[in-house]
This record gives structure tokens, sequence and C-alpha cells, in this order.
């Protein structure tokens, strides 16, 4: 039997409706996973341009803030290493994805506040070179953080809901 064509209209909205739900776990689940997965590979592409040739990603060139720059390869790796760890989990549908969200909204965070507050008390912002990119990292960071945090505990009884019965 073939669907009318009211039918196949009605069906058609509700899966449009249904791709921007902003309440469906399942719509967004995917979107977040890839998400963190991109974040994963932004943070290791950052490093490995600033390994290679620091001027392709440097906002500025001196020593302090070459200094500075140096300090966060660990931290970076966490976030990085902790959102694989919160794409995997919530792939798998584990409870633990609530966690790992929260591990990697808060270190995005804590970073975004550190990398802030030395480019604003450098002056980082006003450079010619570098300090609009800068300033959109900071922003895209901060923005991405807390839509992590968000997302984890807007679904947190999704997220924590017994896995045994899937």
């Amino acid at each position: 039997m073939s669907s009318s064509p009211t039918e196949s209209s009605q069906t058609s909205k509700s899966l449009s409706f249904r791709r921007l739900s902003l309440d469906d776990f399942e719509v967004w689940r995917p979107r977040m996973t890839r998400l963190l997965i991109f974040a994963s590979m932004l943070l290791v592409a950052y490093w490995a341009f600033w390994l290679a040739d620091r001027n392709m990603v440097a906002s500025d060139h001196t020593p302090a803030y070459i200094s500075f720059e140096q300090s966060f390869p660990l931290a970076d790796g966490w976030l990085a290493a902790a959102a694989l760890l919160a794409a995997i989990q919530l792939w798998r549908r584990r409870p633990s994805a609530l966690m790992w969200l929260m591990v990697v909204g808060g270190a995005g965070m804590y970073l975004c506040a550190m990398d802030v507050l030395y480019d604003l008390q450098h002056r980082i912002y006003t450079k010619p070179q570098g300090g609009g990119t800068e300033l959109v990292i900071n922003v895209a960071t901060a923005a991405l953080s807390i839509g992590v945090m968000r997302f984890g505990w807007r679904f947190r009884h999704e997220l924590l809901e017994n896995t045994a019965d899937r």
C-alpha cells in the first residue's frame, strides 16, 4: 500500500521537526559525538602546526607569549583525551558519558579563562596579526564548553538510564 501525498507530507514535516527538536536526545547524541571528535582533532592539529611552524598559529611572537603557549600542551592533551572519552562513552550509551561531558566542559572553560586573562593582560586582542583570531578561538571555546555542559545537563536523565535494557 502506498501512502497518500498528505501522509507523505505530514511524515516529511514530522521528520524535519524532529531534526530541529531541542528535546530529542537521539537527534543530538550523534551530533555531540561528532563535535567532540572534531574538537579533539582541532587540538591535535593546532599543536601539530605549533610544532611544525608556530608562525602559522601564533598570535604574538614575544618570548612571554611563546612561553605561555608552551605551558598548554599537557592541559590541551587532557582536554582532547577527555573529549574523545566523552565521545566514545556517548556513542556506547554509557552513563559515564555525563561525567566526561562535564569534565570536557569544565576543562574547556578553565583553559579559556586562562587564555582570556593572558590575552587581556598582554593586549593580544589588539594585535593586528592574530588578535581577532585569538578572540574568535576564545569565544568559540567558551561557547562550545558551555554547550557541552548544557547538553550533558539537559540530557542527564537519558545519559544515566539503565543501558542493560537496550
